[in-house]
Parts: structure tokens; sequence; C-alpha cells
């Protein structure tokens, strides 16, 4: 037998609702992200970012739905009931920090100044509201700017496999512009190759001692278009520029122990 009327309208009533706290669940956590503190730290497979579970929740406390009352947030119960939810749809994941056994305070001391290891619990069903207890986010909802850059190659891919159907003008401007793009690229790694063996040239003629690059900055990301291309080139003693750079550093060493033995003279003078 079918389903009555009053039981799909039941299901489908329970769909929407799961649907809603589902869009309210990956609202909330997308704010959390941006906005709690988060601290560097390790796990057996690679490096994380993990927040304590005191800080959400006065983080959440302190959001537009605890105001509004949109998740009934009236006390911190109910917020440590609305992360259970999130830990239970595994949007964070709890951890546990590794200890050494027989490791004394000095060592303990020096080990805050490095990340903290910690290993995962999957199995944890219970948020706990502390500031020693760690979470980590496993959850990483889409911005808008994902869908934007996703949008658009889409947009490039339909309009590519129409190609085929495309009138004769827009075909040669695509012609063009692809042989264009070509051309740069084949002058980029042309460039490459030839400064790379003028380099090699001349470094060998000159047993080491000089350093010859054609346009040095070349691959340098963070500089602009044009001083990428300045200066022209750069020439240099590489024996005369280390001497240059041990003179550097032994001024800072003796600069260095002059300030440390001032400091001490005045710490002895403090202490008579």
């Amino acid at each position: 037998m079918g389903k009555t009327k009053e039981e799909q309208d039941e299901e489908k009533r329970l769909k929407e609702e799961a649907k809603k706290a589902k869009q309210m669940m990956d609202e909330v956590s997308r704010h959390l992200q941006s906005e709690v503190e988060v601290t560097e730290g390790k796990t057996k497979e690679k490096k994380i970012k993990y927040f304590s579970g005191a800080a959400i929740v006065d983080l959440l406390m302190a959001s537009k739905w605890a105001e509004e009352d949109q998740l009934g947030l009236q006390t911190r119960s109910d917020a440590v009931e609305f992360c259970t939810g999130l830990l239970a749809n595994e949007y964070f994941i709890a951890l546990r920090q590794k200890k050494k056994k027989g490791e004394d305070e000095k060592r303990k001391s020096k080990s805050k100044k490095k990340p903290l290891k910690f290993e995962t619990v999957n199995d944890e069903e219970e948020f706990i509201d502390s500031p020693d207890q760690c979470y980590m986010w496993k959850y990483s909802p889409m911005g808008k700017l994902a869908y934007c850059i996703g949008g658009f190659f889409l947009f490039v891919v339909v309009c590519l496999a129409l190609l085929p159907v495309w009138p004769n003008e827009p075909k040669q401007l695509m012609q063009y512009g692809t042989s264009a793009v070509a051309v740069i690229l084949g002058a980029f790694f042309l460039l490459e190759i030839v400064r790379l063996i003028s380099f090699v040239v001349i470094w060998c003629c000159s047993k080491g001692t000089y350093h010859f690059w054609m346009f040095p900055n070349l691959n340098m990301d963070h500089l602009g278009p044009i001083e990428t291309f300045k200066p022209l080139y750069s020439w240099k003693n590489y024996y005369l520029e280390k001497e240059k750079r041990d003179k550097k550093k032994s001024r800072l060493r003796e600069s260095g122990a002059s300030g440390s033995e001032a400091h001490s003279a005045v710490e002895e003078k403090k202490t008579k």
C-alpha cells in the first residue's frame, strides 16, 4: 500500500525542516570559522589550526543569532547543545593533546612555544564548554567567490565546447587570442633558457667568481609588470659579495656583544 496524503505531507514537512536546519548550521559555522580565534598545532598527519570549546561558545553567545533568538540561545547550555549538533554533523572534530610521560616543568614551559601535538577523537559525541578542550574544523563551506570562479570556468568550458557553431568573426578573434598567448608563453620560456645558458657560461668561464643574470627580477611574483624587467641585468663578484656579508655579520655580532655588556653593567649597578 502507498503512503497516505497525511504521511506524505508529514514527510515533506520533515524534509523541509531538515533542509532549513542544515542551511542554518552552514550559515552559523561559516560565521564561526571566520571569527573564532585559532592556534596552529599538529596531528600525526598534518598541521592544523585548532580552537577551544569555550571560545566558540562565547562567540556564539555574542552573535546575532543569540540576540535575535533565532536558535533559542538563551543560556550557555543552549549554545553547548547547538555545538553538540555541529559536532554530531562533523562540522568540527574533537582533539586530544598528546602528553609525554616523565616530562618535567622546564620541558613543559619550553614546549609551550612550539606547536602542540594532538590526536583526533572521531567518536566524541558531547561538546565540552572548556578552554582546555580543543577542536578543529572539518567542514569548509564555499564562499561566494568560489561559486563565481567555478561559474566562470564552467561558462568558458561551455563556450569552448560550442566553438564549432561560433560565427566566423568570433572564431578569428579566438584564434588570434590563442596565438598571442602562445607567442607570449614561448617568448617567456625562451628568455628563461637564454638567461640560464648565459649564467652557466659566465659562471664556468670565471670558475664561479662572477654571477650574471639577465632580468634578475623576472621570476619575482610580488613585483609589477614593469618592475619585473628592471634592472636589465645584474653582475656580481661572488667572493666580494661574500666578504661584504661576512664583515656585516661580524659588525652585528660585535654590536650585539657590546650591547649585552652594557646591559649587564647596568644590571650590576642596580644590584649594588
